[in-house]
């Protein structure tokens, strides 16, 4: 069998994959307690990228440094707490993406951040990121994201990205979307709420136009199943 973990391992300290473990006996997340951080993937390998879709966020949260943010590189191990993105206990929610994903076609999917420029505040990483004077550097990474996702998926042609946001979907669209940049794959994208409590707005716009309970994981499922289909 081919080891997914093994070959992506490189990539561990923003990588991850859409698989939990609940501390409940019912394997349902309802709470930020029911997430087990540390999980041992190797023991999923067989359940892992089922499709050529693949979930993709904005970027690392923490204090931003322009200076090492220059140095930044996609291809980073994590050899204390590998594959842990998405995957904490704490503020960020991560149980509901849990949820949410959680019995859908696309379980088991790779997991990573747009850019591995790492801080928490938008309008810092917004300027570094349009900033002229990071031009070449925004697209040595862009092409690393290729190079990365190429290969999680050597054989696919066209990889669907589900954008965690829409900041990521914006980069997405603006970067993948891109002919000065030439890329290996052909990306198909699309775009959920973010699980955010600061996104408690927007997640209840969404549910009103699909018509579903404000939820975020019913939301998102609801989603999944319509990107299915196109």
């Amino acid at each position: 069998m081919e080891n997914k973990i093994e070959r992506m391992k490189n990539y561990s300290a923003m990588g991850s994959w859409a698989i939990w473990k609940s501390n409940r006996a019912d394997g349902q997340f309802t709470e930020k307690a029911d997430l087990v951080e540390d999980i041992d993937f190797t023991k999923y390998e067989h359940q892992l990228q089922k499709s050529n879709t693949i979930f993709v966020a904005m970027n690392p949260g923490g204090e931003f440094d322009e200076e090492e943010s220059k140095l930044a590189t996609r291809k980073i191990e994590n050899k204390e707490r590998p594959w842990n993105n998405f995957h904490n206990v704490g503020s960020s929610r991560d149980y509901l993406l849990a949820q949410a994903i959680k019995d859908t076609p696309e379980s088991g999917s790779y997991m990573t951040d747009f850019f591995p420029i790492i801080g928490s505040k938008s309008p810092e990483i917004n300027k570094f990121i349009n900033s002229k004077d990071n031009t070449e550097l925004i697209e040595r990474l862009v092409l690393e994201f290729d190079e990365e996702i190429s290969l999680l998926l050597p054989k696919e042609k066209k990889v669907r990205i589900i954008c965690i946001g829409q900041k990521p979907c914006e980069w997405a669209k603006k970067f993948l979307k891109n002919d000065k940049i030439l890329l290996k794959k052909e990306y198909k994208i699309f775009c959920i709420p973010h699980y955010s409590g600061a996104n408690n707005g927007g997640i209840k716009s969404k549910a009103k136009e699909l018509g579903v309970e404000n939820y975020y994981p019913t939301v998102v499922k609801t989603l999944l199943e319509k990107f299915r289909s196109e």
